[in-house]
């Protein structure tokens, strides 16, 4: 847990990290699977650490090794190591950014190796720009060199080769979150406690007076970047789909209609109609977003297809789907500040009949020290963004009941569900 640094040891920690290190070893030999190691066999490289159904107390012990190590860590660094240590975060950004850039994962052979010089000629970029690159993405972990000039793939660099996705993450990180970072303490100096979504430092460092999602509709290759970031992120285990799929009787909903406001890809929507066979679903968007969807979703098999369909809508405008039995909103009140929220919330409401029902999956941030430093760490990271994108934050639970009070007074939480690795809450709202 978060807490447990305030009185634990050097010792206490390392024992805790070799302690759930040969439990987590164990149980690997016990299911046949290869033990985690710094450099995997090619066949290894396509595994995750854990196998997908590894059980909870094995998640949580991997959990609990990752919090301990950072632990460790934090201990074993001197007050006049911090800055030097934080400096080379940036420039590990910088260097997936620029490799994803050039598509230097996809030119690495897997299995085997290749050397700088034709790497270099391959990419058509500076060979010694290349080796400085690669060399500090290694220290990362991010590529290898097992013999000296060449190159090979890691786990890390090989998942990084076969996904176009998460080298947009990587773009995105690099050209906005980053940037959007470091211009926080200008935003807050040029502005002050502002609300408005066109004075963030958002604004500040992509240099525009649009609001974000009003210069990502402008913005191509923006708007490109933020859907392979939003697949990716709907992936991790943070935030991946299976905690949706998990947090809510969706069974209850039979045959009904679900609309998923805001949905963009209809990533969501697609898994919940492949776990449900008798659901249908409306995803919507801003239309420019709507038609990039309707394309990914053309390769659909006919009995998801047939299920889910894609309108173009603003969410600040009326709802025009009334016959919904429930409408979900996830991952995006955050985005918005109070009043933008309850202009959302109210537009649902207005448009729910009696029955209907509201889903929402979205951060409900911790009393600090009460979850892991890892997954905290995540949320607190979430909340930074929203203030810097939008002016808005992540909401205590308190504050969401709160915020839907003021929609409607009958509006209650009638149950809200954190699933394990999950950063997001799914609440029912009746």
């Amino acid at each position: 847990m978060g807490s447990m640094g305030k009185s634990q040891t050097l010792v206490e920690f390392a024992d805790q990290v070799a302690d759930t290190a040969r439990a987590i070893a164990a149980f690997c030999k016990s299911r046949g699977y290869p033990e985690p190691t710094l450099h995997p066999s090619e066949t290894e490289k396509a595994l995750d650490i854990l196998p997908v159904d590894a059980p909870l107390d094995v998640q949580i012990a991997r959990q609990d090794l990752i919090d301990a190590a950072k632990r460790v860590q934090q201990i074993a660094t001197d007050p006049a190591q911090f800055l030097p240590e934080l400096a080379v975060h940036p420039q590990h950004i910088a260097c997936i950014q620029w490799l994803c850039r050039f598509h230097i994962p996809g030119l690495v052979p897997s299995p085997g190796t290749v050397s700088y010089e034709e790497l270099a000629n391959l990419a058509n970029v500076p060979l010694d720009v290349l080796k400085s690159v690669v060399r500090m993405a290694i220290c990362a972990h991010f590529f290898d060199e097992p013999k000296p000039g060449h190159i090979a793939h890691t786990r890390l660099s090989a998942h990084f080769a076969k996904s176009a996705a998460l080298q947009d993450w990587a773009e995105f990180l690099a050209d906005a979150t980053v940037p959007m970072a470091i211009r926080f303490a200008d935003a807050t100096q040029r502005w002050g406690a502002t609300k408005s979504k066109t004075e963030t430092a958002f604004n500040i460092a992509l240099d525009t007076d649009l609001p974000f999602f009003d210069y990502l509709n402008k913005t191509p290759d923006f708007r490109k970047r933020f859907a392979g970031y939003m697949q990716c992120v709907t992936s991790t285990q943070g935030t991946a789909i299976e905690h949706l799929i998990e947090g809510f009787d969706w069974a209850s909903v039979g045959n009904g209609l679900v609309v998923d406001i805001g949905g963009s890809s209809g990533h969501a929507s697609i898994a919940l109609a492949r776990s449900y066979p008798e659901l249908r679903l409306i995803v919507q968007d801003l239309p420019k977003v709507i038609e990039t969807s309707v394309a990914q979703a053309s390769s659909l098999e006919d009995s998801v297809k047939s299920r889910v369909t894609f309108q173009g809508h603003s969410f600040f405008e009326p709802q025009p789907v009334k016959d919904a039995d429930l409408y979900l909103l996830r991952m995006i009140l955050h985005d918005w500040p109070n009043d933008e929220a309850k202009t959302i919330l109210g537009h649902i409401r207005q448009a729910m009949k009696p029955t209907a029902r509201l889903v929402i999956m979205d951060t409900a941030l911790p009393e600090p020290g009460t979850i892991s430093l890892s997954q905290e760490s995540q949320l607190r990271v979430r909340d930074l963004t929203m203030r810097e994108t939008f002016n808005a934050h992540e909401r205590e639970m308190e504050e969401w009941k709160a915020l839907l009070a003021e929609v409607d007074k009958g509006w209650k939480v009638k149950r809200a569900v954190q699933p394990f690795g999950s950063n997001l809450s799914v609440m029912e709202i009746a």
